[in-house]
């Protein structure tokens, strides 16, 4: 697919994942110029003819008016937090292309009791569940229902801090506490799900959609957990792999089947079809894959495997995307190679363990650092100071390495890490340790 076209492509965000998208999109032959807001100080390393503003990712009135006056032809949306904020409806009203879904659309991820009201109205399997907005309600189903284990989830958008994993119901009755009463997250909790607790392997899914069609992107398997063994808190993803080897060819095509056609299709019977990428985060059971949520968007850090997987440009597709233009019964190409990343984290990440998460630590690179073409760096929370690069707190990088195997790629990521250093650093050394 191509476009006779030369584009200024705009990507809105901050992290490794932006990171990877404005890289990929440099190397686009359609591509005329590149802009990330806000981005990242590190970006501008790797990339020197990246061009980098400072609106925020969810002022809505700012990112347009960079839009018109830069004269963007293509707006590429990072984060939830701006699909949450309404910017895909705004770009649209003023006919701009940009790739995302309408702040109803991103319901799917922005409200989990949308979602699972979605996937039960049009048999998209999933965990069974009750939602509750009154906390003795809530409590009551925890003390006298049947689940041993269970998942408490608030409705909304809680930066990955929503979600509990519960054990017991003691566990369950805390999280019920500390989410609807003790507010634990900051905000007002009065509407929460309580779903069965799903038991299997983890594994991502994407789907590039133009409220109709859509397109396979591939599959990736996260590691959530801070330290090895998945032992310490959640966090927003210490590394990946791709693809993930518990998904076949004839369990790709079920997913499509099962997971993807009959959401595409309910959203767009609802009155909201959904446009850009579509994340499913799947558990493979027993009894099959279960979607365990949806996000409407890239994942991070996914992206920072899946794009340099690619075997083709995604621009024109994502225009396409925009545009409403998908072709039918067309697949991305992609390479026959396996990816690895490994994402290295700022001292006391994720701030749940009672230890203030560090900035300001200079980040050094070994003089023999020198990335091959199949190897990756991707910058996330990192400043600039007097010529140094320094760590900004949260996840602070990652390195992606390909390789015709899982072994060497996972052996060139580390060797990669090993010479990257900064006070505190922490990261997993057990990244597709699994598949050795």
């Amino acid at each position: 697919m191509q476009y006779e076209v030369y584009v200024k492509v705009l990507v809105i965000g901050s992290g490794g994942r932006e990171h990877a998208l404005c890289a990929h999109f440099m190397e686009s032959p359609l591509v005329k110029s590149v802009m990330v807001t806000p981005g990242n100080a590190g970006m501008k390393e790797t990339l020197p003819e990246l061009k980098v503003e400072n609106i925020s990712v969810t002022d809505t009135e700012g990112l347009l008016r960079l839009a018109l006056r830069e004269k963007i032809d293509l707006t590429m949306v990072g984060p939830e937090a701006s699909l949450e904020s309404g910017v895909v409806d705004l770009f649209r009203e003023k006919g701009l292309l940009i790739v995302g879904p309408t702040k109803k659309a991103a319901r799917l991820e922005s409200s989990k009791s949308f979602a699972k009201k979605m996937m039960q109205k049009y048999n998209v399997p999933t965990a069974s569940y009750q939602e509750f907005f009154d906390v003795e309600e809530a409590l009551r189903f925890v003390e006298e229902g049947l689940l041993s284990k269970m998942v408490v989830k608030c409705d909304g958008l809680a930066a990955g801090k929503g979600v509990v994993v519960c054990h017991s119901k003691n566990e369950a009755r805390i999280a019920v506490l500390s989410l609807m009463k003790e507010k634990l997250l900051g905000e007002n909790t009065n509407h929460i799900i309580i779903e069965e607790c799903l038991e299997g392997m983890e594994v991502s899914a994407f789907a590039l959609c133009d409220g109709e069609h859509f397109t396979f992107l591939g599959t990736a398997s996260d590691h959530k957990r801070l330290r090895d063994n998945d032992q310490g808190p959640n966090t927003g993803g210490m590394g990946v792999f791709s693809p993930a080897t518990i998904v076949s060819e004839e369990e790709q095509e079920w997913i499509n089947r099962n997971v993807f056609h009959p959401m595409m299709d309910g959203m767009k019977k609802e009155g909201v079809p959904f446009s850009g990428i579509l994340f499913a985060g799947l558990m493979k059971t027993k009894n099959g894959f279960k979607v365990l949520e949806f996000n409407a968007r890239f994942g991070d850090p996914e992206t920072q495997v899946l794009l340099p997987l690619l075997n083709e440009d995604l621009t024109p597709w994502l225009v396409a995307s925009a545009k409403g233009e998908l072709p039918q019964n067309k697949m991305i190409e992609r390479k026959k190679m396996k990816a690895v990343h490994v994402v290295m984290a700022a001292h006391g990440y994720p701030g749940t363990e009672g230890v203030l998460v560090r900035s300001g630590d200079v980040i050094h690179f070994s003089k023999s650092f020198n990335l091959s073409p199949y190897d990756f760096l991707f910058y996330a929370g990192v400043s600039k100071e007097k010529g140094d690069l320094k760590t900004k707190g949260g996840r602070v990088l990652g390195v992606t390495s390909l390789a015709e195997t899982y072994t060497y790629a996972r052996a060139q990521a580390y060797d990669y890490v090993e010479q990257i250093h900064f006070d505190g650093a922490q990261y997993r050394t057990d990244i597709g340790k699994c598949l050795l």
